[in-house]
């Protein structure tokens, strides 16, 4: 008898124990405590926290601040249309994202441009979401499409080509350069269009209009687009943005 009252007795002091020191974890580490867990469901109490909207400037589109060091961007084509974005004679650049290591900014290919083959100092990671245009590298060539993506190394040089009529919009995942924000960011397209500017008005190729009738990126296009004579003259509008 006394032993079914010594066992009683541990077995009441045991759970007394648990219930009163909440910052206790079991094998599997989920707490024994009475505090909200960022899941805690809608019977536990809680109060729903919204995310925070930063609004869009001249230097950056509207994001979703969800949480510390966590940002979303809801519809990547709409933010391609602010102010942000920058006509260069490249493309018009926007910028998106800027994490920790890596930045995600955007790519407009308006039809006719032409960008001959260059290197880059950092290796890219590069996604069509819209449209149709021309990869080049070492003098080959590919139509890369909605859905398509590529890689490319560090000082691998690579050139871009518009030769549809409806252009295309490009997502592009780099690493960032240190210090680097929207603002600098925007600066340097900025930058970027002035130095393209005075490279155009030198004679630098921009545009198919620009190339020889012969040229290897002129064959190529007509293979894969019949109308392509009627872009080339549209590219002359696109040259004087």
């Amino acid at each position: 008898m006394h032993t079914k009252h010594l066992l009683l007795t541990l077995s009441v002091l045991a759970l007394t124990a648990c219930a009163t020191h909440p910052e206790r974890n079991d094998d599997h580490g989920h707490s024994h405590g009475s505090e909200v867990m960022p899941d805690a469901d809608e019977h536990s109490g809680s109060k729903v926290q919204d995310a925070r909207l930063v609004d869009a400037t001249h230097d950056a589109p509207a994001y979703i601040q969800l949480a510390n060091n966590v940002e979303i961007i809801k519809d990547v084509a709409e933010a391609m249309q602010n102010a942000s974005s920058t006509f260069t004679h490249e493309g018009f650049f926007g910028p998106l994202l800027f994490g920790e290591e890596l930045r995600a900014y955007t790519l407009r290919l308006e039809p006719g441009m032409f960008l001959s083959e260059h290197p880059h100092p950092t290796e890219s990671i590069v996604y069509t979401m819209a449209g149709r245009w021309v990869l080049s590298s070492e003098g080959k060539r590919q139509v890369m499409q909605a859905g398509s993506i590529f890689h490319f190394g560090s000082n691998m040089p690579t050139g871009w080509e518009a030769a549809f009529p409806e252009g295309a919009e490009i997502l592009i995942f780099k690493k960032k350069r240190e210090g680097e924000n929207y603002r600098s960011f925007t600066d340097g397209m900025h930058a970027l269009a002035a130095d393209l500017d005075r490279q155009y008005n030198e004679g630098e190729t921009f545009y198919y209009h620009q190339l020889d009738a012969d040229h290897p990126a002129i064959a190529f296009a007509r293979q894969h687009n019949p109308e392509f004579d009627q872009l080339v003259e549209a590219s002359r509008t696109v040259s004087v943005e």
